[in-house]
């Protein structure tokens, strides 16, 4: 079991020792600024627990100061937190996040100020995304009813402060409208996705056609605020609370714009919208006083002909122009996402702007050094001169989105297309350990652990009883068993008949090439002495032995490969609920379906499932890795609701220790080495496969141990099993589950050496062979669907002389067949002279022997010694 009980200034500077806590990261830039933030946070987090005080700025001396919970930057420092939980997937940050979002809860009823979707979205927003906790629907709900009530209809806009006078005091109005509003709307958006409620989205629509069409210019830059007559809707002044003055363009108000309106354009896909919004950003990017490093100053018309401020302003006040660091790291959030809406033509440009914006805030020009600025990341943000408050001073919300848009970064960086093109060069690199492994042919897949115990029956009951599936490996999700009680089972756990060695003689006896061992399953449980969790077999069982070292020093012995199983997203120990709720939080926003097959929903960690990848399974890969340096394979399994860039992680983690090793389809997202038709599933002839590909299939009706499944596989059964398979390009691999001594079952025994002996003599047919030009010819055919068909319907196949499967290698073609006929005259239709020119037969293990070859096939007949043979035969057949 993982415990997570460090404080979070002593879990950072592990961070800095352990790798395994750092999660993998291709940019500096992105590192760079969350490894700052996390000093800086941690500190922050350490000195400050007070609730009701909320982080906002810093003092002349450095000092973090406070606001109480009316303010409208609340919602920022959780955010904050939030943002690093995200990067890090450490728990300590989750936690610390959900304390100060819970502290905002009252905020769900404010009707005083418009900032409710600042305060709300960015620590309530955040918590559901990143928790998929359903409890916080009703408060994001309710927090956008509350920010409705200030919408007039007949304004078409929702009220920004209760009443805004002009600077020279002779106006006060009623209904002020601020271009800030438009970060807003995105909890109106949200709520409606929840609530299945439309009147929210409606009034955000409202809200923007109004901005769009009131608050802007021709050249799209933004008055701060705009003043209606609530009864009537018409505007009566543009002016501005924060700017230079009323026609300037206020840094940040332009940001804000921006970054609204595309947001309004990713969620109606409004043309208007996105038009807007690209001026807008044309504005920023393309202004002449726009400084080299791209941070603006606080107005881009500061000292301007034709400006002139309504304010009390003394230029001689500044020494110079003050930058607005929070500006920037807005604009830059905002062009990330711009991107994605744009055409490629525009797009780098755009791309530049955002990382000359994020490297310059990452310089020790913006970011602060540890334990100064009042523990904020960065510094020169301006809050509002004409008021003059927080002047050349680090803000919680210039943090905020300064983490978000590295956040954006990072994740254009491990998108899809070009997460692919990474691995496809890593995959390149794999090319003869693959043709190598197409070689094989034949393989052991081991299922073996805890479950073995139990058996497939769990308090009497067995597992067609308890649910689905009947696979004995799953009774603990399927008997709902909670994670104490399993781990009981480790007690009972002493398989004193356990023998490496013997194993793996008996896969070498029966033609087997590689071997294949479950080192943890679902259930969490460790074949092997990991130092990462001692639930495994050398620390949590009176047994004490490491069975995967055992397995894989015997496998060396006897020139067996090796490779391993490894769950890498189900783990019913420690894989909280396999990120079921927070996928779901997404899907549900767009009406989508969340399959939860394989998910603990029954009794789940509390950890989290991104702690899970960053402090148990990627470490566990790792180790395995590190200590099985012959590894050959490693066969992930049940990729379920895992990320690309998951998925991506594991092949990337796989190649960095060892770039040999070959990783199955199962890590997910299409970035296996080979593929896997299905359990239990022979491919059709009509299936084409890009990559090699292995088919598994069990002895009986399931992988692990399960005490009253007698129903084996014959030699028969298995030998169709692997020509079909073999034939059609693929390798197989035949799976057996010891009981809970390490017992391997005497029916398993016997046809396997059965099994073996006729490999010994058809070795030549089946190894290092590829596809002929058909696999197969005869009257019978057999469709293999999964493990409940074969279960369900069992297999009652007679096979006949007429029935031949084909393999080739150099200029030779092979013929198989499983029954000899009577008379001992063999026609193989598929090799008439029409096909190929036969120069040569023989019959593999007796020698050379005379044939003919006309229009209806390759005829011959079989010596008497042959027609006695209860395994059939093979061709040998030279073409010319």
């Amino acid at each position: 079991m993982i415990f997570f009980r460090y404080s979070l200034y002593f879990i950072y500077f592990l961070s800095l020792f352990h790798p395994f806590f750092l999660r993998a990261d291709t940019s500096d830039m992105v590192k760079k600024g969350f490894d700052l933030a996390q000093r800086q946070y941690a500190l922050l987090y350490k000195d400050h627990s007070d609730l009701r005080k909320y982080p906002r700025s810093a003092d002349p001396k450095g000092k973090t100061t406070f606001t109480d919970i009316r303010d409208w930057t609340g919602g920022f420092w959780p955010g904050c937190l939030w943002y690093v939980f995200e990067y890090t997937g450490k728990d300590q940050w989750r936690d610390a996040a959900l304390k100060w979002t819970n502290s905002l809860r009252q905020n769900q009823y404010n009707t005083q100020h418009h900032d409710i979707g600042f305060v709300m979205n960015c620590s309530y927003g955040n918590a559901y995304r990143l928790t998929g906790d359903t409890t916080f629907k009703s408060i994001l709900i309710q927090s956008a009813k509350s920010l409705l009530t200030r919408f007039n209809p007949k304004v078409g806009a929702i009220k920004s402060w209760d009443t805004f006078s002009s600077w020279d005091g002779k106006h006060r109005y009623e209904f002020p409208v601020i271009i800030d509003n438009m970060m807003n709307l995105e909890l109106l958006f949200l709520a409606s996705k929840l609530s299945g409620d439309s009147v929210y989205r409606n009034a955000a629509i409202r809200h923007a056609e109004t901005t769009l069409k009131n608050q802007y210019r021709a050249d799209y830059s933004s008055y701060h605020v705009v003043t209606y007559d609530p009864n009537t809707g018409a505007v009566l002044s543009r002016e501005t609370a924060q700017g230079f003055s009323d026609n300037s363009a206020w840094a940040r108000g332009q940001a804000w714009g921006l970054y609204g309106f595309v947001v309004m354009y990713r969620e109606t896909k409004d043309p208007k919208f996105l038009q807007a919004a690209l001026k807008m950003a044309e504005f920023y990017i393309k202004h002449p006083r726009l400084p080299q490093d791209k941070v603006p100053q606080w107005d881009f018309d500061v000292n301007q002909a034709g400006f002139v401020p309504n304010w009390n302003y003394r230029k001689a006040d500044f020494e110079t122009i003050p930058r607005d660091a929070s500006a920037a790291a807005v604009t830059a959030s905002a062009l990330l996402e711009l991107v994605d809406y744009m055409g490629t033509g525009q797009r780098q440009e755009y791309l530049d702007v955002a990382e000359a914006i994020l490297r310059s805030l990452g310089s020790p020009q913006y970011s602060s050094a540890v334990g100064a600025n009042g523990l904020f990341v960065l510094k020169h943000s301006v809050g509002s001169i004409p008021h003059k408050g927080e002047i050349d001073v680090p803000l919680v919300y210039a943090d905020y989105y300064y983490l978000e848009a590295l956040m954006r970064w990072n994740k254009r960086n491990h998108q899809l297309t070009q997460l692919m093109n990474e691995w496809g060069e890593m995959n390149r690199q794999k090319a003869k350990a693959l043709k190598d492994f197409q070689q094989q042919k034949f393989g052991l897949f081991i299922h073996w652990g805890l479950y073995a115990i139990p058996a497939g029956i769990w308090n009497g009951q067995k597992m067609e009883d308890l649910g689905s599936p009947s696979v004995a490996e799953w009774i603990q999700l399927v008997a709902k068993i909670p994670r104490s009680t399993y781990a009981k089972l480790a007690d009972q756990f002493s398989p004193q008949s356990f023998d490496a060695d013997k194993i793996v003689k008996m896969a070498k006896a029966a033609g087997m090439k590689y071997l294949v061992v479950t080192s943890k399953h679902h259930d969490g449980f460790a074949l092997y002495g990991s130092t990462v969790s001692s639930f495994n077999s050398k620390q949590a069982t009176p047994f004490k032995r490491d069975i995967i070292q055992e397995l894989y020093d015997a496998c060396l012995r006897h020139k067996l490969d090796f490779g391993i199983y490894y769950s890498q997203n189900i783990d019913w120990r420690d894989g909280s609920d396999g990120q079921y709720a927070v996928t779901k939080a997404q899907h549900d926003l767009v009406h989508a379906k969340t399959d939860a097959f394989g998910v603990n929903l029954w009794d789940p960690s509390e950890n989290s499932f991104a702690s899970y990848l960053n402090e148990k399974a990627i470490p566990q890969v790792k180790e395995i890795l590190t200590r099985f340096k012959q590894l050959k394979y490693i066969w992930f399994d049940m990729p379920g609701l895992m990320t690309a860039e998951q998925s991506f992680r594991f092949y990337k983690t796989v190649y960095d220790c060892n770039p040999r090793v070959i990783v199955s389809e199962r890590i997910g997202n299409g970035m296996g080495d080979y593929a896997i038709p299905g359990d239990n599933r022979i491919p059709d002839s009509s299936e084409r496969f890009t990559r090699p590909w292995e088919a598994i299939g069990t002895f009986n009706h399931s992988w692990g141990y399960k005490s009253y499944d007698h129903d084996w596989k014959n030699v028969d059964e298995l030998r169709y099993w692997l020509l079909e398979i073999v034939s059609k390009g693929g390798n197989y691999m035949l799976n057996i589950g010891p009981d809970a001594q390490g017992n391997v079952a005497t029916p398993v025994k016997k046809n396997l050496a059965i099994l073996g002996k006729w490999l010994r003599r058809n070795a030549e047919a089946v190894y290092g062979t590829s596809p002929w030009t058909i696999s197969h010819e005869g009257p019978t055919t057999v469709r293999i669907t999964d493990t409940e068909q074969r279960e369900r319907e069992g297999f009652k196949v007679s096979f006949t002389a007429l029935d031949f499967w084909f393999t080739q290698k150099n200029d030779f073609v092979y013929a198989m067949a499983l029954v000899v006929p009577k008379d001992g005259i063999v026609n193989v239709q598929s090799l008439n002279q029409n096909m190929a020119k036969v120069k040569s037969v023989e019959i593999l293990g007796f020698g050379r022997i005379d044939f003919q070859q006309d229009n209806h096939g390759l005829q011959l007949k079989l010596p008497k010694k042959i027609q006695n043979s209860s395994l059939g035969y093979a061709l040998k057949i030279k073409l010319s």
